[in-house]
C-alpha cells in the first residue's frame, strides 16, 4: 500500500474520534513523568506515552555487542501496563545495558505497528533500533567540571559550518576527515603549512561555532557515509547523535563519546557550540514514532485531515500541543545538560509557537542565561495564528531569543534567490530602512534579538552572488567588496553571523541549494585561506571584542547615541557618540573615492582604505576649512575622535 494512503488510513479515525487541541484531552492525558528507558543496573523502566493505543509492548532483541546480528524475531515480548495520563510502563528486572528494543502498538482495529522510542538516546546503525545504555559508560573525565560559560548573545560572533565540510578537504593532514574527532585535532595544516580546522576557527576569534545538524538524520547511510552527502535537515531520532560523523557508527555509544570529545575540544579552545535543531518537521511522517504512538497528534492537519505543510517538507509539528511542547523542551534540555551545548539555532522557528520557545528560554535561563537561542523567524504556515508564531513581530514575548535579519541581508547583498540581484555592496541601494532604528525597534524588541548576516548554508554564497551580479571583475575588487560586506556584519549593531568560508570568498560553483551535493561542492577549500579577507575579518572581530561598549541591547541607547545617514546611494555614515567617545564609521560601496565633511579634530584610525591599523597607531587631523575626509573606493573607514581642533 502507498505510504501516504496508509498514513491517512491510520490517522483519520483518530482525528475524527479525538479533539487533540481540546483542554479536555490535555487535562486527561498530559503526562509529567519521565519517558524513555530509565536505566539502573538492577532494573530498567520503560515508559512511553501512547494514550489512544489499545496495547503497547516492548520487543526485546537482545544485548548489543560487536558484530551482533539483530534477530528478525524479538527474543522476548514484554507486555506494558497502562499507567496515568495515557502513559504505559514496563519494568525489566535485570541489567539491560546495551539492550536493543522497539515498541509495538496495537490499534482499535487490531492492526499493529512497531517503532523506535521517541526518547531514544542511542540507536543501532541507521536508526533501526533503540539501545539502552548505562549513562556512566559515556561520561568523560572533564564532565565533572563546572559548565563553561560563554559570552552573552550581543557579544557573540557566530561562525556556521558543517562538521563534515570543516574537515573533509583532502589536502590537509587532518586524520579524521568528516568526523566529530576531526574537530578535536590541533596543529593541522594545509599544503602551505597554514592552520586548518579547529586551529583556524580559533584564530579567527569567533566566540561560537554553529554546527549544521548533528542529531540522527535519515539521508546519509551510516554504513557508507561518504557515498552520499546531506546537510541533515531530515530528523529521525532527535536525541541521538548522527552516526555518519562517528568513526564507529555501528557502536551505539561511540557517537555519543566522540561528539562529547568534539564539544570538549571546542570548549577548551574557548569556542561555544550552537546546535542546529529541526523540531518543525520530521523526515518520514508516515513511519515516525510520533505517528505510530499517537496517530495524528504530533502534526498539524487541516479540517479535511490533510497534513499541513508550512515547512514545504511534507508536514509541520504541532508544537502548541502540550505533549509536543514537552517533547521539544525535554530534547533541548537533554542536549544542554548531557552535552553542555551553548546555544540552539531553530530551523524554521516561525513554524513553532511562542509559548514553546518562551518555555525553552525560561528553562535554559535556569541553567545558564548566556545560552544563545536564535532561529529563522519567518512567517510560514497558515494554521497557527500569527500572534502565536515565534516570529520577530512577537519578539516582545520572546526576550532572549534572536532572529535572522533577512532585511539586512537582502538590502546589503540583494535578493538571495537571484544570483545577479544587486544590493548595497554591489552598487544598488534599494532599501535604506535596514539601518532605520526607529523602524527596526517596531520589529525587534531588543537589539540582541537581531542577527546580522549576509550568508548562511542556504542560498548562493556571497561571492557567487557578487560575482554573478558583477562578473569579470578583478580578484582585488571582489576582495574589497567582501571586506566591505564583512565590516557591515561585524561593526554594525546586532549579533554578527558568518558562514564558514565567507571570509575567503567561498564558492559553491554558483549553486544555490547544495543540501545533497557532493563534498567537492560543499567542502571548505583550505587552500584559499591565504587570502587577505581572512586577516581582515580577524581584525574586525578583534575590534568588536575589544570595544564591547559600542554594542547595545536596546534601541533607546541607539536612538540616543547613534546617527545614521545615507550620504549618497553609495556612502553610509554611522556616528556613535556619548560623553566618553566619538566614533565615526563610513561604508563606501562606490568604486571610486568618496568625500564628506567631518568635525575638526584629531582622530585615531582603526580601518581605512581596505586596511586594518589595529597593530599600528595611525592618526589623522582635520582643521576647520580643511575637514573633508576621503573614504577610498569599496572600503570601510573607522575612526575615533580624540580631541577637537580649531
Amino acid at each position: 500500500m502507498d505510504l501516504v494512503q496508509e498514513y491517512y488510513d491510520l490517522v483519520v479515525p483518530y482525528l475524527e474520534k479525538y479533539d487533540y487541541d481540546s483542554d479536555e484531552f490535555k487535562n486527561k492525558y498530559h503526562f509529567t513523568g519521565e519517558l524513555g528507558a530509565i536505566y539502573q543496573k538492577e532494573q530498567t523502566i520503560f515508559q512511553v506515552w501512547s494514550p489512544v493505543a489499545e496495547n503497547v509492548e516492548v520487543l526485546f532483541y537482545g544485548i548489543w555487542e560487536k558484530d551482533y546480528r539483530i534477530p528478525e524475531i524479538p527474543k522476548e515480548i514484554w507486555q506494558m501496563q497502562k499507567i496515568e495520563n495515557g502513559a504505559w510502563q514496563y519494568k525489566a528486572e535485570s541489567d539491560l545495558h546495551l539492550g536493543i528494543y522497539l515498541y509495538r502498538v496495537t490499534y482499535f482495529n487490531g492492526k499493529q505497528k512497531t517503532c523506535v522510542d521517541p526518547y531514544a538516546k542511542a540507536c543501532t546503525i541507521n536508526s533501526g533500533y533503540t539501545v539502552i545504555f548505562d549513562p556512566k559508560t559515556v561520561r568523560l573525565d572533564q564532565e565533572s567540571k563546572p559548565r563553561k560559560v560563554f559570552t552573552d548573545a550581543i557579544n557573540a560572533v557566530i561562525y556556521e559550518a558543517s562538521i563534515r565540510d570543516l574537515t573533509i578537504y583532502p589536502h590537509t593532514d587532518i586524520k579524521y576527515k568528516g568526523k566529530y574527532l576531526g574537530l578535536t585535532e590541533t596543529n593541522k595544516t594545509n599544503q602551505e603549512g597554514k592552520p586548518v580546522g579547529l586551529d583556524y576557527i580559533k584564530s579567527l576569534g569567533v566566540t561560537h561555532l554553529q554546527l549544521l545538524p548533528f542529531y540522527d538524520f535519515a539521508t546519509v547511510d551510516e554504513s557508507n557515509p561518504f557515498a552520499t552527502y546531506n546537510w541533515g535537515y531530515d530528523p529521525v531520532n532527535y536525541n541521538v547523535p548522527e552516526g555518519s560523523f562517528s568513526l564507529y557508527p555501528e557502536n551505539p555509544l561511540a557517537r555519543i563519546i566522540e561528539l562529547k570529545m568534539m564539544i570538549q575540544a571546542l570548549h577548551q579552545n574557548d569556542i561555544g557550540v550552537i546546535m542546529d535543531v529541526v523540531y518543525n518537521h520530521v523526515y518520514t511522517v508516515e513511519t515516525h514514532p510520533f505517528t505510530i504512538l499517537v496517530p495524528g497528534y504530533y502534526f498539524r492537519h487541516y479540517p479535511n485531515h490533510k497534513l499541513a505543510n508550512g515547512t514545504f517538507c511534507g508536514n509541520e509539528v504541532a508544537s502548541e500541543r502540550s505533549m509536543v511542547r514537552r517533547y521539544i523542551v525535554d530534547s533541548v534540555l537533554y542536549w544542554t545538560n548531557e552535552f553542555k551545548i551553548n546555544g540552539f539555532r531553530f530551523d524554521l522557528m516561525g513554524i513553532l509557537d511562542v509559548e514553546t520557545i518562551s518555555q525553552i528560554r525560561q528553562e535554559l535561563n535556569q541553567i545558564d542565561q548566556n545560552i544563545i537561542m536564535l532561529g529563522e523567524g519567518w512567517n510560514m504556515g497558515d494554521i497557527l495564528p500569527i500572534a502565536k508564531k515565534a516570529i520577530p513581530e512577537n519578539s516582545a514575548k520572546l526576550k532572549g531569543v534572536s532572529f535572522f535579519n533577512d532585511q539586512f541581508r537582502n538590502a546589503v547583498r540583494g535578493n538571495v534567490f537571484h544570483k545577479t540581484s544587486k544590493g548595497y555592496i554591489t552598487g544598488k541601494t534599494k532599501d535604506t530602512d535596514f539601518l532605520n532604528y526607529e523602524i527596526l525597534k517596531n520589529k525587534y524588541s531588543n537589539l540582541d534579538q537581531m542577527v546580522q548576516y549576509l550568508e548562511a548554508h542556504d542560498n548562493f554564497t556571497l561571492f557567487d552572488q557578487v560575482s554573478g551580479a558583477l562578473p569579470n571583475r578583478s580578484a582585488e575588487e571582489y576582495e574589497r567588496r567582501q571586506n566591505l560586506a564583512a565590516s557591515m556584519v561585524v561593526l554594525l549593531q546586532g549579533i554578527p553571523f558568518i558562514h564558514a568560508g565567507q571570509e575567503f570568498l567561498r564558492t559553491k560553483m554558483g549553486r544555490n541549494n547544495t543540501y545533497n551535493d557532493s563534498d567537492k561542492i560543499n567542502q571548505l577549500d583550505w587552500s584559499k585561506i591565504n587570502r587577505y579577507p581572512v586577516q581582515y575579518l580577524h581584525d574586525l572581530i578583534h575590534f568588536r571584542k575589544t570595544h564591547k561598549y559600542l554594542y547595545y541591547k536596546n534601541f533607546e541607547e541607539i536612538l540616543d547615541h547613534i546617527e545614521v545617514a545615507f550620504l549618497s546611494k553609495h556612502l553610509i555614515k554611522v556616528r556613535q557618540k556619548n560623553s566618553e567617545y566619538d566614533f565615526w564609521f563610513f561604508f563606501n560601496a562606490y568604486e571610486g573615492d568618496s568625500y564628506t565633511l567631518v568635525d575638526a579634530g584629531e582622530y585615531h584610525v582603526y580601518f581605512a582604505d581596505n586596511l586594518s591599523y589595529l597593530d599600528v597607531e595611525k592618526k589623522i587631523s582635520f582643521v576647520e576649512g580643511e575637514n573633508t575626509v576621503k573614504i577610498s573606493g569599496l572600503s570601510t573607514l573607522v575612526m575615533k575622535k580624540i580631541k577637537s581642533l580649531k
